[in-house]
Protein backbone atom coordinates (compact mmCIF):
# COMPACT_ATOMS: atom_id res chain seq x y z
CA UNK A 1 0.00 0.00 0.00
CA UNK A 2 1.13 3.58 -0.59
CA UNK A 3 -0.17 7.04 0.27
CA UNK A 4 -1.33 9.64 -2.25
CA UNK A 5 1.79 11.67 -1.47
CA UNK A 6 4.70 9.30 -1.06
CA UNK A 7 5.74 5.98 -2.66
CA UNK A 8 8.21 3.97 -0.62
CA UNK A 9 10.62 1.89 -2.70
CA UNK A 10 13.23 0.22 -0.50
CA UNK A 11 15.35 2.90 1.14
CA UNK A 12 14.14 5.70 -1.15
CA UNK A 13 10.98 7.77 -0.92
CA UNK A 14 9.57 9.10 -4.18
CA UNK A 15 7.12 12.05 -4.15
CA UNK A 16 3.88 11.53 -6.01
CA UNK A 17 2.74 13.87 -8.79
CA UNK A 18 -0.11 15.55 -6.75
CA UNK A 19 2.32 16.34 -3.96
CA UNK A 20 4.82 17.89 -6.36
CA UNK A 21 2.09 19.99 -7.96
CA UNK A 22 0.87 21.23 -4.58
CA UNK A 23 4.41 22.07 -3.48
CA UNK A 24 5.03 23.94 -6.74
CA UNK A 25 1.89 25.99 -6.28
CA UNK A 26 2.92 26.93 -2.73
CA UNK A 27 6.39 28.00 -3.85
CA UNK A 28 4.93 30.03 -6.72
CA UNK A 29 2.42 31.70 -4.40
CA UNK A 30 5.13 32.51 -1.85
CA UNK A 31 7.37 34.04 -4.52
CA UNK A 32 4.56 36.15 -5.98
CA UNK A 33 2.86 37.12 -2.71
CA UNK A 34 5.18 39.95 -1.67
CA UNK A 35 5.21 41.74 -5.06
CA UNK A 36 1.44 41.31 -5.30
CA UNK A 37 0.83 42.80 -1.85
CA UNK A 38 3.22 45.63 -2.60
CA UNK A 39 1.41 46.40 -5.83
CA UNK A 40 -1.93 46.50 -3.99
CA UNK A 41 -0.45 48.68 -1.26
CA UNK A 42 1.01 51.08 -3.82
CA UNK A 43 -2.32 51.35 -5.62
CA UNK A 44 -4.72 51.54 -2.68
CA UNK A 45 -2.40 53.18 -0.16
CA UNK A 46 -3.06 56.85 0.48
CA UNK A 47 -0.51 59.56 -0.26
CA UNK A 48 0.21 62.88 1.48
CA UNK A 49 -1.24 66.12 0.20
CA UNK A 50 -0.21 69.62 1.18
CA UNK A 51 -2.35 72.47 2.40
CA UNK A 52 -3.58 74.85 -0.26
CA UNK A 53 -2.35 77.75 1.89
CA UNK A 54 0.01 77.55 4.86
CA UNK A 55 -1.75 77.84 8.22
CA UNK A 56 0.54 80.68 9.24
CA UNK A 57 -1.41 82.75 6.70
CA UNK A 58 -4.60 82.44 8.76
CA UNK A 59 -5.83 85.96 9.48
CA UNK A 60 -7.43 86.34 12.96
CA UNK A 61 -9.10 89.57 11.89
CA UNK A 62 -11.49 87.45 9.81
CA UNK A 63 -13.16 86.19 13.00
CA UNK A 64 -15.71 88.97 13.60
CA UNK A 65 -16.68 87.91 17.12
CA UNK A 66 -13.11 88.47 18.40
CA UNK A 67 -12.42 91.95 17.10
CA UNK A 68 -13.95 94.52 19.41
CA UNK A 69 -12.32 94.39 22.84
CA UNK A 70 -9.90 91.57 21.99
CA UNK A 71 -6.20 91.68 21.15
CA UNK A 72 -4.70 88.73 19.30
CA UNK A 73 -1.18 87.37 19.14
CA UNK A 74 0.49 84.29 17.68
CA UNK A 75 2.14 81.71 19.89
CA UNK A 76 5.70 80.80 18.98
CA UNK A 77 6.82 77.22 18.35
CA UNK A 78 5.54 74.89 21.02
CA UNK A 79 8.00 73.25 23.39
CA UNK A 80 5.90 70.09 23.13
CA UNK A 81 6.34 67.93 20.05
CA UNK A 82 2.98 67.98 18.27
CA UNK A 83 4.16 65.86 15.35
CA UNK A 84 3.86 68.48 12.62
CA UNK A 85 5.26 71.82 11.51
CA UNK A 86 1.93 72.77 9.93
CA UNK A 87 0.03 74.53 12.68
CA UNK A 88 -1.16 77.90 13.95
CA UNK A 89 -1.87 78.84 17.57
CA UNK A 90 -3.52 82.20 18.22
CA UNK A 91 -4.31 83.83 21.56
CA UNK A 92 -7.09 86.40 21.94
CA UNK A 93 -6.71 88.42 25.15
CA UNK A 94 -9.73 90.27 26.48
CA UNK A 95 -8.99 93.99 26.83
CA UNK A 96 -12.32 94.80 28.49
CA UNK A 97 -12.04 94.31 32.27
CA UNK A 98 -15.82 94.39 32.64
CA UNK A 99 -16.14 91.13 30.74
CA UNK A 100 -16.07 87.83 32.56
CA UNK A 101 -13.95 86.06 29.95
CA UNK A 102 -10.17 86.32 30.23
CA UNK A 103 -8.73 84.74 27.10
CA UNK A 104 -9.64 82.67 24.05
CA UNK A 105 -7.43 80.50 21.87
CA UNK A 106 -7.59 78.93 18.42
CA UNK A 107 -5.21 76.03 17.79
CA UNK A 108 -5.09 74.28 14.40
CA UNK A 109 -2.75 71.43 13.42
CA UNK A 110 -2.46 69.65 10.06
CA UNK A 111 -1.11 66.15 9.32
CA UNK A 112 -0.76 64.50 5.91
CA UNK A 113 1.75 61.67 6.30
CA UNK A 114 -0.03 58.27 6.12
CA UNK A 115 2.25 57.18 8.98
CA UNK A 116 1.22 60.10 11.21
CA UNK A 117 -0.34 59.14 14.52
CA UNK A 118 -3.48 60.92 15.65
CA UNK A 119 -2.16 63.25 18.39
CA UNK A 120 -3.23 63.35 21.99
CA UNK A 121 -6.40 65.32 22.55
CA UNK A 122 -6.84 68.12 25.14
CA UNK A 123 -8.46 65.83 27.72
CA UNK A 124 -5.32 63.66 27.73
CA UNK A 125 -2.80 66.52 27.59
CA UNK A 126 -4.52 68.54 30.33
CA UNK A 127 -4.55 65.59 32.73
CA UNK A 128 -0.88 64.98 32.05
CA UNK A 129 -0.14 68.61 32.98
CA UNK A 130 -2.03 68.31 36.27
CA UNK A 131 -5.36 69.90 35.31
CA UNK A 132 -8.73 68.35 36.13
CA UNK A 133 -11.28 67.50 33.44
CA UNK A 134 -14.57 68.29 35.17
CA UNK A 135 -16.84 67.50 32.24
CA UNK A 136 -16.51 65.74 28.91
CA UNK A 137 -19.30 65.28 26.38
CA UNK A 138 -20.18 65.79 22.72
CA UNK A 139 -22.10 68.77 21.39
CA UNK A 140 -23.70 69.37 18.01
CA UNK A 141 -23.88 72.82 16.47
CA UNK A 142 -24.68 74.41 13.11
CA UNK A 143 -22.41 76.23 10.70
CA UNK A 144 -24.92 78.49 8.93
CA UNK A 145 -22.51 79.48 6.17
CA UNK A 146 -22.61 75.94 4.78
CA UNK A 147 -26.36 75.94 4.36
CA UNK A 148 -28.94 73.36 5.45
CA UNK A 149 -27.42 70.39 3.60
CA UNK A 150 -24.18 70.47 5.57
CA UNK A 151 -24.80 72.60 8.57
CA UNK A 152 -24.33 70.33 11.61
CA UNK A 153 -21.00 69.24 13.06
CA UNK A 154 -20.09 67.55 16.32
CA UNK A 155 -17.25 68.47 18.66
CA UNK A 156 -15.88 67.21 21.94
CA UNK A 157 -16.84 69.53 24.80
CA UNK A 158 -14.52 69.78 27.81
CA UNK A 159 -14.58 71.83 31.01
CA UNK A 160 -11.04 71.87 32.37
CA UNK A 161 -10.08 73.28 35.76
CA UNK A 162 -6.64 74.73 36.42
CA UNK A 163 -5.48 76.21 39.74
CA UNK A 164 -6.60 79.79 39.01
CA UNK A 165 -9.20 79.44 36.25
CA UNK A 166 -11.42 77.15 34.24
CA UNK A 167 -11.58 76.64 30.50
CA UNK A 168 -14.15 75.47 27.98
CA UNK A 169 -12.33 73.54 25.27
CA UNK A 170 -14.07 72.44 22.06
CA UNK A 171 -12.18 70.36 19.53
CA UNK A 172 -12.89 68.29 16.46
CA UNK A 173 -11.03 66.79 13.52
CA UNK A 174 -11.42 67.36 9.81
CA UNK A 175 -10.27 64.18 8.10
CA UNK A 176 -10.43 64.01 4.31
CA UNK A 177 -13.20 66.60 4.42
CA UNK A 178 -15.26 64.75 7.06
CA UNK A 179 -15.71 66.06 10.60
CA UNK A 180 -15.12 63.70 13.52
CA UNK A 181 -14.70 64.26 17.27
CA UNK A 182 -12.60 61.27 18.40
CA UNK A 183 -9.23 59.76 17.52
CA UNK A 184 -10.76 56.36 16.71
CA UNK A 185 -13.21 57.97 14.30
CA UNK A 186 -10.28 59.64 12.54
CA UNK A 187 -8.38 56.35 12.27
CA UNK A 188 -11.45 54.69 10.78
CA UNK A 189 -11.73 57.27 7.99
CA UNK A 190 -7.99 57.13 7.30
CA UNK A 191 -8.12 53.33 7.03
CA UNK A 192 -10.97 53.19 4.51
CA UNK A 193 -9.62 52.80 0.95
CA UNK A 194 -10.94 55.07 -1.75
CA UNK A 195 -9.21 58.42 -1.83
CA UNK A 196 -5.73 58.62 -3.31
CA UNK A 197 -4.64 61.41 -0.96
CA UNK A 198 -5.24 61.84 2.74
CA UNK A 199 -4.94 64.37 5.56
CA UNK A 200 -6.43 65.22 8.90
CA UNK A 201 -6.50 68.35 11.01
CA UNK A 202 -7.34 69.02 14.65
CA UNK A 203 -9.21 72.29 15.23
CA UNK A 204 -9.47 73.44 18.83
CA UNK A 205 -11.12 76.51 20.38
CA UNK A 206 -10.71 77.22 24.08
CA UNK A 207 -12.02 80.03 26.29
CA UNK A 208 -10.77 80.82 29.80
CA UNK A 209 -13.16 82.04 32.51
CA UNK A 210 -13.05 82.60 36.31
CA UNK A 211 -13.42 79.62 38.66
CA UNK A 212 -16.72 80.80 40.13
CA UNK A 213 -18.43 81.71 36.84
CA UNK A 214 -20.95 79.76 34.79
CA UNK A 215 -19.37 78.16 31.67
CA UNK A 216 -22.24 79.15 29.34
CA UNK A 217 -20.61 82.31 27.98
CA UNK A 218 -17.26 80.56 27.51
CA UNK A 219 -18.98 77.71 25.68
CA UNK A 220 -20.76 80.14 23.36
CA UNK A 221 -17.47 81.93 22.64
CA UNK A 222 -15.58 78.73 21.81
CA UNK A 223 -18.44 77.54 19.63
CA UNK A 224 -18.58 80.86 17.77
CA UNK A 225 -14.85 80.69 17.06
CA UNK A 226 -15.30 77.29 15.40
CA UNK A 227 -18.37 78.45 13.46
CA UNK A 228 -16.37 81.37 12.05
CA UNK A 229 -13.08 79.51 11.47
CA UNK A 230 -14.26 76.22 9.93
CA UNK A 231 -15.64 77.66 6.64
CA UNK A 232 -12.40 79.57 6.09
CA UNK A 233 -10.27 76.48 6.70
CA UNK A 234 -12.36 74.22 4.48
CA UNK A 235 -12.75 76.61 1.56
CA UNK A 236 -9.25 78.09 1.51
CA UNK A 237 -6.71 76.04 3.45
CA UNK A 238 -7.60 72.34 3.47
CA UNK A 239 -7.38 70.35 0.19
CA UNK A 240 -10.59 70.29 -1.84
CA UNK A 241 -12.48 67.02 -2.16
CA UNK A 242 -11.65 66.82 -5.86
CA UNK A 243 -7.95 66.88 -5.01
CA UNK A 244 -8.26 63.80 -2.81
CA UNK A 245 -9.94 61.50 -5.31
CA UNK A 246 -8.08 58.68 -7.03
CA UNK A 247 -7.07 59.48 -10.58
CA UNK A 248 -7.87 56.44 -12.74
Amino acid sequence: MYSSRLIKTGKQTVCSVPFLLAAGLLVTAAVGLHPGLKAMSDYYGKKPIDLRISLDQFDPSRLPSLQQGWKYDFYSASEIDIGTVDYVHISFDNQDNTRKLKRAELFITYYNNPQDKVPHTPDVCSRQSGAIVEQMSVITFDVPEWGPNRSSVQARYLIIREKKYKMVDLYLFCVEGKFRYSRNQVRWVLGIPGNQYSYFSKIEAATVFPLNEDPALALETSKTILVEALPILVSEFFPAQEQLKRQE
